[in-house]
C-alpha cells in the first residue's frame, strides 16, 4: 500500500497521479484501489491481497492515521511554505483567511509526524519536483524497480500543466465526476479539481496576495515548523 500525504496545495495530487502511473508499470497484474480518505471509516479493507492500494489524504482522523502508518509500504510525502499554501486556499478555493490557515496549520502538523518514519520520501515543493522527469523515476523506486526510459518520459508528458488544464476542461463530461461543493468539481480516479485549473504555481506569490498582518499570523501560529523544513520568517524575529 502507498499513502500519499501532503499538504494542501503542496502538489500532492500530482504525485498521488505519479505514483497511479507508475503502480500501472510496475504492478501491471494488479488492480489499483486509489481512494481519497479523511476518516477511517473510508478505508478499504487493509491489507488487500487483491489489490494494489493507493491512498491519497491529508490530515485523516485517528483511526485512518494509525492504519494508514501501519500498513504503507511507502509514505509519499509533500510540504510546503505554509504562507503559499494559505495563500493558494485563499486565491483558487475561496477559502477565508482564518480557515485556510487553520487547515494548512493541521496539514502541517500531521505531515510532520511522519516525515521521520523509515518509509517516509519527502518532496519540498520549492525544489521543482513537479517539472523534474527524475522524480518519476524516484517513485519507481518506492515500487522496487527501475522505469524504461520510454516510460519515464511517457509518465512525466502526461503530466504536464498542459494535459492537466485539457483533462480538467472536460470533467464535466466524465461519469467518474461529482460535485462537492457548488463551484467544484473532482474526478474520483484522480482527484483532480477543477480548482487545481489556471495556475502558475510559482513559489513566494504570497508576498503579494497575503497581508503583513496575515503573513505575520502564519509565521506566529507554526515557526518551529518552519524552522524545521528551512522556510525562514521574514516579518517576524
Amino acid at each position: 500500500m502507498h499513502w500519499c500525504l501532503g499538504m494542501r496545495s503542496s502538489g500532492s495530487t500530482w504525485i498521488f497521479n505519479v505514483v497511479r502511473k507508475v503502480a500501472a508499470v510496475m504492478a501491471p497484474d494488479r488492480s489499483i484501489l486509489a481512494p481519497y480518505v479523511v476518516l477511517g471509516s473510508e478505508l478499504p479493507d487493509l491489507p488487500d491481497p487483491a489489490h494494489l492500494i493507493i491512498v491519497k489524504s491529508h490530515e485523516t482522523d485517528e483511526i485512518a492515521a494509525a492504519a494508514l502508518h501501519k500498513h504503507a509500504d511507502v509514505i509519499w510525502i509533500s510540504v510546503r511554505d505554509p504562507r503559499d499554501c494559505v495563500a493558494s486556499l485563499v486565491q483558487h478555493h475561496q477559502v477565508e483567511f482564518g480557515a485556510a490557515l487553520e487547515q494548512v496549520r493541521r496539514d502541517a502538523r500531521y505531515c510532520v509526524r511522519f516525515v521521520s518514519d523509515r518509509k517516509a520520501r519527502l518532496f519540498r515543493y520549492e525544489s521543482g519536483f513537479i517539472d523534474n522527469p527524475t522524480t518519476v523515476g524516484r517513485i519507481a523506486a518506492g515500487f522496487g524497480g527501475v522505469l524504461s526510459v520510454a516510460d519515464r518520459d511517457r509518465i512525466f508528458a502526461e503530466t504536464r500543466r498542459p494535459v492537466i488544464e485539457a483533462f480538467i476542461r472536460q470533467l464535466d463530461r466524465l461519469p467518474t465526476t461529482c460535485r462537492p461543493a457548488p463551484n467544484d468539481l473532482v474526478d474520483l480516479v484522480t482527484q483532480w479539481h477543477s480548482h487545481h485549473a489556471n495556475r502558475t504555481g510559482e513559489s513566494g506569490r504570497w508576498r503579494s496576495l497575503l497581508t503583513p498582518r496575515q503573513v505575520v499570523a502564519i509565521e506566529q501560529c507554526l515557526p518551529d515548523w518552519m524552522h524545521s523544513f528551512a522556510y525562514r520568517a521574514e516579518l517576524t524575529a
